[in-house]
């Protein structure tokens, strides 16, 4: 993620859009949850602060980033695309939050889908998976 951070600040001074794709049948599957069960507290602390300032940094962006979505996006990965300003979707693309059929509410993704879609259609989502 510091990578893509710093990637994304160094891009955006000079960009007049940024998109946002996959090479693969998946857009974003969101975080590792192994890596994070195996984790620290102090770890995943870092893991979802660096991932809240990616979030913010799309959001907030004053040039449009566009998400251009031809796969699955699930848990972060809804609210990668929800931080865009713009998602363009193809008829393979899929939305979910798995994490609530183990147990794992993703409130990560909450927030940014609530504000992108239908708040009703986001709830239904964020709480079925």
């Amino acid at each position: 993620l510091n990578l893509i951070i710093h990637n994304l600040e160094s891009l955006l001074p000079n960009s007049r859009c940024i998109v946002l794709r996959s090479t693969g049948p998946v857009f974003s599957s969101g975080h590792d949850l192994t890596q994070l069960a195996n984790s620290s507290p102090d770890t995943r602390h870092l893991i979802f602060s660096r991932s809240n300032s990616l979030m913010l940094l799309l959001a907030t962006s004053s040039v449009p980033v566009i998400a251009s979505v031809d796969g699955l996006a699930t848990a972060a990965g809804c609210r990668l695309v929800a931080a865009c300003h713009i998602a363009l979707c193809t008829q393979n693309s899929e939305f979910a939050t798995p994490g609530v059929n183990i147990g794992l509410f993703c409130s990560t993704a909450g927030v940014q889908v609530g504000r992108a879609v239908n708040r009703k259609l986001a709830l239904d989502m964020l709480i079925s998976g």
